[in-house]
């Protein structure tokens, strides 16, 4: 800070090092290894080895772009490139926690990429952009220098269609795998939610992969194994139901707060569906079939007699749409989180809420609102426990 003035600051690049496996840390003498350039924003450094180069990039968020600095020794840093000025989603917050990795492309056919880089980028909360806080990604290549982007600078690819899924950052060296973690919250709200001794959490670690679809490569997410360690109760099976017309069907009742689970369905062109997974009329998800794939939307409500929370907490927004008729869901319920993977054919959404639960049992209820559905089945396993929050 420059003054007492909390938008009076600049920011600089220092290094720690640790000699005995990250237990103590200690500041390099000579820091900054990046000194304050001369604009504001200057922060999130994630700094990662680019083997093919033989050299350390830092990827960083400077104001509406991330610039990309490249060294030898993690001392001494170049300027190698910029990316963002007209590609995807600006609004008056700068981006902010950039990640940077290499992933192999699943469903790549012969002539086909087999490997593209990924590029997650954070947008804030601003008055411009009234969903508040979220996580947008590209996919390209990266040569060490300079990113570039395999989509048009138009097309605008959410990691998750959710209102509470921000900051993301993933692990480096977890054996072939790339593991990532959010934090569950939006900063439209995250100061005035409700809290007994804590606020806020981070959501369930993810294991990341790529996907060839019909609109290009996409990100794909599913919950890392680990977690279904925590799950140790007998699944309740969902069991297969015939065509369900209009109406309202209770699919599973006694759902503990803390559970998995994972429901397959498929629709008719036309029909529109509600799902509760865990409160009612709390939250809801809505499936909406076209002819060829279905279109997604969720609304949540809740109040906590504060203006600042309640102004903004309720919601009712689409969430994309994913390919096919036939989908496959799956949610994480915990105290406080609902987590949503929705599947189609190629495609992926995943749909991640703070979703504020009374310590009692649920129940899943289908709401047939047009057309027809058919329920294929699945299965429930819950917890005594949290799972990982």
């Amino acid at each position: 800070m420059l003054s007492d003035d909390p938008e009076d600051y600049e920011q600089s690049q220092c290094l720690a090092y640790s000699r005995d496996k990250g237990r103590t840390w200690h500041q390099y003498a000579n820091n900054p290894v990046l000194p304050a350039p001369g604009f504001k924003d200057f922060r999130d450094p994630k700094v990662l080895w680019h083997a093919a180069t033989q050299r350390w990039v830092m990827a960083l968020a400077c104001g509406q772009e991330i610039h990309f600095y490249t060294s030898q020794n993690l001392l001494d840093w170049q300027f190698a490139s910029a990316f963002g000025e007209g590609h995807g989603v600006h609004t008056q917050h700068p981006w902010e926690c950039p990640d940077l990795f290499e992933l192999p492309v699943e469903g790549a056919s012969n002539g086909q990429l087999s490997s593209r880089w990924v590029l997650i980028v954070g947008i804030g909360a601003t008055p411009d952009n009234a969903f508040g806080s979220f996580t947008q990604y590209f996919v390209g290549e990266f040569d060490g220098q300079r990113f570039t982007n395999d989509h048009s600078p138009d097309d605008v690819m959410m990691m998750d269609e959710g209102r509470d899924f921000y900051a993301v950052q993933s692990w480096s060296n977890t054996s072939g795998r790339r593991l990532a973690v959010a934090w569950l919250n939006n900063w439209q709200y995250a100061n005035h939610a409700p809290e007994a001794g804590w606020r806020g959490m981070m959501s369930l670690p993810r294991e990341l992969t790529l996907r060839a679809t019909s609109s290009g490569i996409q990100l794909c997410q599913r919950i890392a194994s680990e977690c279904h360690e925590a799950l140790t109760a007998v699944p309740q099976v969902i069991p297969p139901q015939a065509m369900l017309g209009v109406g309202q069907y209770s699919v599973l009742t006694s759902l503990p707060p803390v559970s998995r689970g994972v429901l397959e369905l498929t629709l008719t062109a036309g029909s529109r569906v509600a799902l509760s997974l865990q409160q009612r009329d709390h939250q809801q998800l809505t499936l909406k079939a076209g002819e060829e794939g279905v279109a997604l939307r969720y609304t949540r409500n809740g109040v906590n007699g504060q203006a600042a929370f309640d102004d903004h907490f309720a919601c009712d927004h689409a969430a994309g749409s994913v390919d096919g008729l036939t989908i496959t869901l799956e949610w994480w319920c915990d105290h406080g989180s609902l987590e949503i993977l929705v599947n189609g054919v190629t495609q992926q959404r995943a749909i991640t809420q703070v979703s504020y639960t009374r310590q009692t049992t649920g129940s899943i209820e289908v709401n047939v609102l047009e057309g027809s559905a058919g329920l294929l089945g699945g299965s429930v396993v819950s917890s005594k426990d949290a799972v990982a929050h």
